[in-house]
């Protein structure tokens, strides 16, 4: 590769990584909420429940006073003992905290 056809590449990629990451909606987390999270958590608006294993549904997760975007960016960003280890792109992070914070929107609509 050329230092011609680097620069460009170069160029490239700092013009996608000045994109803004908040063009993700709640529909783009929902695939990513059914592969990486139903195994553990309830993904669905209902039931508003913890499951038996205590792990919290995303609705009850959504109901939180704390539950912020910055609040889960951090906690999807650092490793848990009680979740597997995966690493999220920015896209899917922030479509993954969309359709969390959907769950809320859509349960103080009702």
């Amino acid at each position: 590769m050329t230092v011609k056809s680097m620069r460009r590449l170069m160029v490239f990629i700092l013009a996608l990584a000045s994109v803004p990451a908040a063009a993700q909606g709640p529909e783009d987390g929902r695939p990513l909420a059914e592969r990486w999270c139903m195994a553990c958590h309830v993904i669905e608006r209902e039931p508003l429940t913890v499951a038996p294993d205590r792990v919290p549904s995303f609705p009850v997760i959504a109901a939180r006073s704390g539950t912020t975007p910055e609040s889960l960016r951090r906690y999807l960003s650092t490793g848990h003992t009680h979740m597997p280890d995966f690493i999220l792109s920015r896209y899917e992070s922030d479509a993954l905290i969309a359709y969390i914070l959907d769950l809320r929107q859509r349960r103080n609509s009702k």
